[in-house]
């Protein structure tokens, strides 16, 4: 994504030319605008959240390559605010893989109930009452844990502006962060909104002027939230997964499927039709599966950079705390040892 840019003397971090320092950032900036072109969806997808996943991990990669590439000098001061800002990171990544595995869990209860449906025999009273149940159970649950967590995060970043104690190198840093915080929180939005069945508006995140990929993510977010006017007022609503759309559609076939079984007292030819919507669920929700793994791993490998880069920065800064300690020049052996 960030390609290092070739100085004639190998210069890093103060020894920069200010003129060095923004075509890094201006280059920092572009990586970003280039990987947010190609993200707009006809329709939000399990493989799509994926690839604006990995777009994530890749700019957090690219922050890393900045740092070390600087060299910074701002010593503690910069090192605790990117890892207070990692922290709201690192936060929002468990609450959206704790969301997908709980996605997982509950539809892979279906997936089994419909598969004992779809096999040969009728199918007990027990089991189309478990059916019935676990179909009217669509796991959905409020936004408001991960919404303040996106806020916390996004706030932050607002509130963290520019020190004019930093040197100039320690600023592009700081806005680099800044800028890849601000995709951050706008996606976790984005992908918390999408697995929660028939959810307002992902969390609003305002990118300032300063960022030249503002227009391409408010491209993205016109993309995957539909508008709907009620009278005077104007709802807002992040389109549904595609996948769970599917999911959705099929588990509301079965149910009609199933009252049919009932009325009809066990009819053969209705219980075929069950057996047939039941199957055809079965296959949705394995898709919807497969994706929600794939989606779960991306996350999970976005968590695992930000907690390396952590790690790193952390032992940079001891290591550079115990070159400081040592003397410049070697101290000259006793003639008495």
């Amino acid at each position: 994504m960030y390609t290092r840019l070739s100085h004639p003397n190998d210069k890093k971090g103060a020894k920069l030319t200010v003129e060095e320092l923004e075509s890094i950032s201006s280059s920092f900036d572009e990586s970003i605008l280039s990987s947010l072109c190609g993200l707009s969806p006809a329709s939000a997808s399990l493989p799509w959240l994926f690839s604006v996943v990995n777009v994530l991990t890749t700019a957090h990669s690219a922050v890393r390559s900045l740092i070390y590439e600087l060299k910074l000098d701002g010593g503690d001061s910069l090192l605790s605010w990117y890892l207070d800002n990692s922290l709201k990171v690192l936060d929002v990544c468990n609450r959206m893989s704790s969301k997908i595995e709980r996605l997982c869990l509950h539809h892979l209860e279906r997936r089994m109930m419909m598969n004992l449906l779809g096999s040969g025999g009728n199918p007990s009273k027990e089991d189309i009452h478990q059916a019935r149940d676990l179909l009217a159970d669509s796991e959905r649950e409020g936004m408001a844990d991960i919404e303040e967590l996106i806020r916390d995060l996004a706030t932050s970043i607002v509130t963290s502006a520019m020190r004019r104690k930093d040197l100039p190198v320690d600023r592009v840093v700081r806005r680099a962060v800044q800028a890849v915080n601000f995709l951050t929180a706008f996606i976790a939005g984005v992908i918390y909104s999408a697995l929660c069945s028939s959810s307002r508006a992902i969390a609003c995140v305002y990118v300032p002027e300063e960022f030249p990929w503002g227009d391409s993510v408010r491209a993205i977010e016109s993309t995957i939230v539909v508008e709907s006017r009620h009278g005077e007022e104007t709802d807002k609503k992040t389109r549904v997964l595609e996948e769970l759309n599917d999911v959705e559609a099929r588990g509301r076939h079965v149910l009609e499927a199933i009252d049919e079984v009932v009325a009809s007292g066990g009819d053969e030819e209705v219980v075929g039709r069950l057996r047939e919507a039941a199957v055809g669920l079965e296959k949705a929700t394995e898709q919807l599966l497969k994706g929600l793994y794939h989606l779960r791993d991306g996350v999970d490998e976005l968590f695992l950079t930000v907690t390396r880069i952590r790690k790193e920065m952390v032992n940079e800064f001891r290591v550079s705390l115990w070159k400081g300690s040592l003397p410049e020049k070697p101290l000259k052996p006793s003639r008495n040892n």
